[in-house]
């Protein structure tokens, strides 16, 4: 086992186990849309500091101007595919199909990537992998809890609803395990492209699955003050660290 792997194994089984908690609770607990809500605009806003106070500011100190463009604008097109692939998959479903694919399918891919995006955020800095890890944590815990409740719906078991969102959660061991082998000995400039690459993926997640659903459903200002507190204790923990 490598130095750097050795290192972030800790974390990334700690966050891995709250993606699995979340299906866990999704197994027994069904959120009502000002709850759900809550959590999605918490979490949005946890990921939103991650971006805008660590990883941008990172790539930008350890990258070149067009590294970090062609890795943003890449990690932009992937996630626009991803949208489409989702979009299709999401047609068939209300064509007949019970089983959540799309949504699975962007879960899984998304959780691959935020993985890859902890594995490099270590490379840099301690600091940066373990507000990642943070940050993450809070939005696989909610991913796989959106997943399962999506599952509770279908004619699947219990066990089975439990091994796909377990699955999804699992995909971040992959990608961090994954990208400690491959990112070993890059340069830092590649290590940007990558910080670049996934902050695109966060925004994404941001806006098109954490957000989209909740500002056309829930009108109250109590999740819009969970945004800005999911914000705040990003910040806090960025500013004392």
């Amino acid at each position: 086992m490598s130095e750097h792997l050795s290192l972030i194994l800790p974390y990334i089984l700690l966050a891995t186990g709250a993606g699995i908690l979340g299906g866990v609770i999704a197994s027994f607990w069904n959120p009502n849309a000002k709850a759900r809500s809550a959590i999605q605009h918490f979490a949005a806003g946890a990921v939103l500091a991650a971006v805008a106070t660590s990883v941008i500011p990172e790539a930008e100190r350890i990258g070149t101007i067009a590294g970090i463009l062609s890795g943003f604008a890449a990690g932009g097109l992937a996630m626009i595919a991803l949208k489409w692939v989702v979009v299709r998959a999401e047609r068939r479903k209300k064509g007949g199909h019970q089983l959540p694919v799309g949504l699975a399918a962007a879960a899984i891919v998304d959780t691959l990537i935020d993985g890859v995006l902890i594995s490099a955020g270590f490379a840099t800095g301690q600091q940066l992998g373990i507000l990642l890890v943070i940050a993450l944590s809070i939005e696989l815990l909610f991913l796989t809890l959106s997943v399962g409740v999506e599952f509770r719906k279908s004619q699947l078991k219990l066990w089975q609803k439990l091994l796909a969102t377990s699955g999804i959660a699992f995909m971040l061991l992959v990608g961090a395990v994954s990208a400690s082998f491959l990112l070993a000995d890059v340069s830092e400039s590649t290590l940007a492209i990558v910080l670049s690459f996934g902050a695109a993926a966060l925004i994404y997640l941001i806006a098109e699955e954490l957000l989209v659903e909740t500002i056309e459903a829930e009108k109250s200002l109590f999740p819009t003050a969970t945004l800005f507190s999911g914000f705040l204790v990003l910040l806090a923990l960025k500013l004392f660290s």
